[in-house]
């Protein structure tokens, strides 16, 4: 396995100015969000990042299970969990920053995003509409050191070649996308910086952070489902 804790881009960034200071990464855990949670519950502190080869129980909006694609040595997939701050004001924005720098880090590696609200990015498919390449899990915690979010995210790196069923069936990956490898400390290097400049949006700047989301959204204006956590589904 190659440890993304040599990564020369993710060693430059831990310590730095942007906050992050311990990269964790893991051959298989159940998710990288509960990793994170008993981490920062025995004291460790926010700038926390945790990265799993692959996931036994990953897991999306609504308890979803996320498929990484990763069983077998194969790592086609970035899960990812990034422990920080609860923003002093409108957290409930934070979901909108996390897409932005998913995105962001995507058109780094040369492809073309667009978001999906709540919490889905998107690429160009093989079929007439955008498909999913990654997902977005924001979890509010009460820890001994105070409020933290834990930002969980899911990234389909390169899934050529793998058979897929069931949800995972319309879903999409970077490389399919570009056509062209991906180097996965890249990208958790640019999620990274994305992130640390976005969520400083969330609380000082929430109108510069909107308008980015709105340019971004490829669900405005267009025909969608939503479900609620009860059941019930709002279409318009």
């Amino acid at each position: 396995m190659s440890t993304l804790e040599h990564h020369p881009r993710l060693t430059a960034l831990l310590g730095g100015p942007l906050g992050w200071h311990t990269l964790v990464h893991e051959a298989e855990v159940g998710s990288t969000n509960d990793v994170a949670l008993t981490a920062v519950r025995d004291g460790t502190p926010p700038g926390l990042v945790v990265v799993a080869d692959h996931q036994t129980a990953g897991r999306g909006r609504l308890g979803r299970p996320w498929d990484d694609a990763s069983a077998g040595g194969d790592v086609r997939s970035l899960t990812a969990t990034a422990v920080v701050p609860l923003p002093d004001a409108n957290a409930s924005l934070t979901p909108f920053a996390v897409g932005l720098s998913v995105a962001d880090a995507l058109r780094r590696a040369g492809a073309s995003p667009v978001l999906k609200w709540p919490n889905d990015v998107l690429l160009p498919g093989s079929g007439d509409a955008p498909a999913k390449v990654a997902g977005i899990l924001v979890e509010r915690h009460a820890v001994p050191s105070g409020e933290v979010l834990l930002v969980g995210t899911g990234i389909d790196l390169d899934w050529r070649g793998v058979s897929r069923e069931g949800e995972a069936s319309r879903w999409t990956s970077v490389a399919e996308s570009t056509g062209k490898d991906v180097d996965r400390g890249d990208v958790l290097a640019d999620l990274l910086r994305g992130l640390a400049v976005w969520l400083r949006s969330v609380s000082s700047d929430p109108l510069r952070l909107l308008i980015a989301y709105r340019d971004a959204c490829a669900t405005i204006g267009a025909d969608v489902r939503v479900t609620f956590p009860d059941g019930e589904v709002l279409a318009g």
